[in-house]
């Protein structure tokens, strides 16, 4: 019974329009404050995508053209409450790339600047590895919001899976 009431509570408060627009704002001004420098700078950004040695060097470039305007346009949707469904769960295959991507560099001993928000080095990070752990769980806690989001979007619409 206290367990019911409990799990109720906890679907009220992941359900309320408020709490959802917030985590729509905060993930959609992230997703778009990501993509401006990558998208003025695509070579700096492919430098970074090349030093996760994760991808073959062709993609670099492809992959350095694509995702900035991607980021732009989820986070737009986000923001403006276009296409939820779909956006938010862009936002959450992206959050889980780019936790994999800093991870396997972190796990492989590779230092780097994730390039996330800015393509240059930010000299001020004296230590790459805490950075890395620091991106990582905050792209968890975006992941979060993002899927809560999307769960709610897809209960909305009562759209088969």
């Amino acid at each position: 019974m206290a367990g019911e009431r409990i799990s109720n509570k906890l679907k009220n408060i992941w359900s309320n329009p408020l709490l959802l627009l917030g985590f729509r704002l905060v993930v959609g001004i992230v997703f778009i404050y990501a993509s401006i420098d990558k998208i003025s700078d695509p070579l700096g950004f492919s430098d970074n995508v090349d030093n996760y040695h994760a991808t073959p060097v062709y993609l670099n470039n492809l992959i350095a053209l694509i995702v900035p305007w991607m980021e732009l346009i989820v986070g737009l949707c986000l923001i403006f409450g276009k296409f939820i469904q779909g956006a938010s769960l862009l936002s959450a295959v992206l959050m889980i790339v780019f936790i994999v991507l800093i991870g396997q560099a972190l796990f492989r001993g590779i230092d780097l600047h994730c390039g996330c928000f800015k393509t240059a080095t930010d000299v001020s990070v004296t230590s790459l590895r805490s950075e890395m752990i620091r991106r990582i769980l905050e792209d968890i806690v975006l992941l979060g919001m993002s899927l809560i989001i999307t769960m709610n979007a897809l209960k909305k619409e009562e759209i088969p899976l």
